[in-house]
């Protein structure tokens, strides 16, 4: 059996890299099925009692401890070198000895049948190992086979390694070919990437200078259209003030002949009020002389022509008190006249940003300003600011100043107003308009930081949008329309004592700032 097993063991380790135990059926790698013979578990063994059963090797302890022969051998040294008597059959039920005794003949017939069965399981077993010896020659000519064609695929694999190796260095050959055109692709492309770079460059510059030339050629045009519009704004102004100048002209004419006239007048008030003088001493004289001559009575025609001279002389007070009107009204027409040019000549710097203001805050630098305050202590001149307006498209402004003062503050105080003008987006805005604005008088100190501005505050109300007079328009004037409905304007007043405390005034300029809150 040892031989057998052993036999199938060789078989099983000659077929191929992983083989079966025959026992457990159990697979294992080529080498290691040895090892797993000597303790697998299923191998079949005698009972080392001697009780003549075989039992599997895993069950060994097991049958040692309820084999019959375990109580007639414990005063022995070791049981597996007890002897034993020759084994009697088994029975049927149990793979153990029974100590009972069995004759002879049923001895002879069970090793009989026992020897019968050890041959059909030898038969079993040759018949087997015919097999697997059949099995063994078809996997050794199988082997042959594999070994043949393995040959057949070393040379294949030789040739194609060979192929592989020619093709390896035709791929090198190639890639070095492609390498070195691949290199001067690149440098023809890094020369046609600065060449374009360089036509790009020339192109963004010529683009540039295109640009630039265009750009300049719109300043240009739009300084020439501002230019053009300047110049007819420039004759358009010529024009009023030539005929402002005109109409002050025979103004000045009709004052100077109303003045001659005029002092022709007190030359004649003057000889009638020297006559009446005379006539008034003759008349003491006469009656001095008539207390002294009672006969004399001339009284009476002294007092006839005195009161001749006296109508006269009333006649003369009134075409003096005439003339006077006149020269007043003359005086105020002029003084208008200059003022509505000077308001003209405001609004047509509204076209101008550097006049100006469209932020809503505006500084009006007021020159000359000795000159000034003798003008307006001499004639009530009014100063007028450019115009500017709260925002872009916002309400259209324009400042008033009386630098003697207005009213019963007049020779004692600078008063100062704003108003609304007519301008160009009135129709967007909102009306009623109520406008918050701070007038500040600025102080001009070395040090910015100890300024002491006056600030004051006026509050401009509108009820309806400004309109331009169809009459007034005629004559390149502007003014309100009559039949706008306006509150009382507001002044602000700041006392003349309070220039002299701080920098108002310096190198003979004021400076007044407006800030429009809204």
């Amino acid at each position: 059996m040892s031989l057998i097993r052993t036999e199938r063991s060789d078989v099983a380790a000659s077929e191929g890299r992983d083989s079966a135990c025959y026992f457990c059926n159990d697979s294992f790698e080529m080498g290691k099925l040895q090892n797993h013979l000597k303790q697998c578990g299923s191998i079949l063994e005698q009972c080392p009692l001697r009780c003549g059963a075989w039992i599997q090797r895993k069950h060994r302890d097991t049958h040692v401890k309820d084999c019959p022969m375990m109580d007639k051998n414990r005063n022995s040294v070791s049981p597996t070198h007890v002897r034993v008597s020759d084994p009697e059959p088994p029975s049927q039920n149990k793979h153990t000895w029974s100590p009972r005794a069995v004759p002879l003949e049923e001895c002879v017939l069970y090793l009989e049948k026992e020897l019968a069965n050890i041959k059909l399981v030898l038969t079993e077993e040759s018949s087997n190992r015919d097999l697997q010896s059949t099995e063994l020659e078809n996997l050794r000519s199988k082997l042959v086979l594999v070994e043949d064609r393995a040959q057949h695929f070393l040379s294949t694999l030789v040739s194609l390694r060979a192929a592989l190796d020619d093709e390896a260095e035709r791929s090198a050959n190639w890639a070095a070919q492609f390498k070195h055109d691949l290199s001067n692709v690149q440098l023809a492309l890094q020369e046609l990437q600065s060449q374009q770079l360089t036509t790009t460059m020339r192109l963004e510059s010529a683009i540039s200078s295109i640009v630039h030339e265009q750009n300049e050629r719109e300043l240009l045009e739009q300084a020439l259209t501002q230019h053009d519009n300047r110049i007819r704004t420039i004759n358009k102004l010529e024009e009023v003030i030539e005929y402002i100048k005109q109409t002050v002209e025979e103004e000045r004419q009709r004052n100077s002949e109303n003045q001659a006239a005029l002092e022709a007048e007190l030359m004649e008030a003057r000889r009638s009020s020297q006559q009446l003088a005379h006539l008034s001493t003759l008349r003491v004289q006469l009656q001095n002389a008539t207390s002294e001559n009672p006969a004399f009575d001339r009284l009476a025609v002294l007092e006839v022509a005195t009161a001749d001279v006296r109508a006269e002389a009333a006649e003369h007070s009134n075409k003096m008190d005439i003339i006077s009107r006149d020269l007043r009204a003359l005086t105020k027409s002029y003084n208008k006249m200059r003022s509505e040019l000077a308001d003209f000549q405001a609004r047509m710097t509204l076209e101008h940003p550097e006049s100006g203001s469209h932020t809503g805050q505006f500084i009006w630098r007021i020159d000359k300003f000795s000159s000034r305050m003798k003008d307006a202590k001499e004639k009530d001149t009014v100063l007028t600011s450019p115009l500017f307006r709260t925002s872009n498209y916002g309400y259209t402004l324009k400042a008033e100043l009386n630098l003697n003062g207005i009213g019963k503050w007049k020779g004692r105080h600078i008063t100062c107003t704003v108003r609304l003008v007519p301008g160009p987006y009135d129709p967007l805005l909102e009306w009623p308009c109520d406008l918050n604005i701070n007038i500040v008088l600025k102080d001009q100190p070395a040090n910015r930081s100890q300024t002491m501005d006056i600030v004051k505050s006026l509050q401009l109300r509108r009820k309806s949008k400004l309109k331009e007079d169809a009459n007034e328009r005629s004559k390149s004037t502007e003014s309100l329309d009559q039949g706008i409905l306006q509150m009382k304007r507001q002044h602000i007043f700041i006392p003349h004592a309070s220039l002299d405390k701080f920098e108002y005034i310096k190198n003979d300029v004021m400076f007044f700032e407006f800030i429009v809150n809204q």
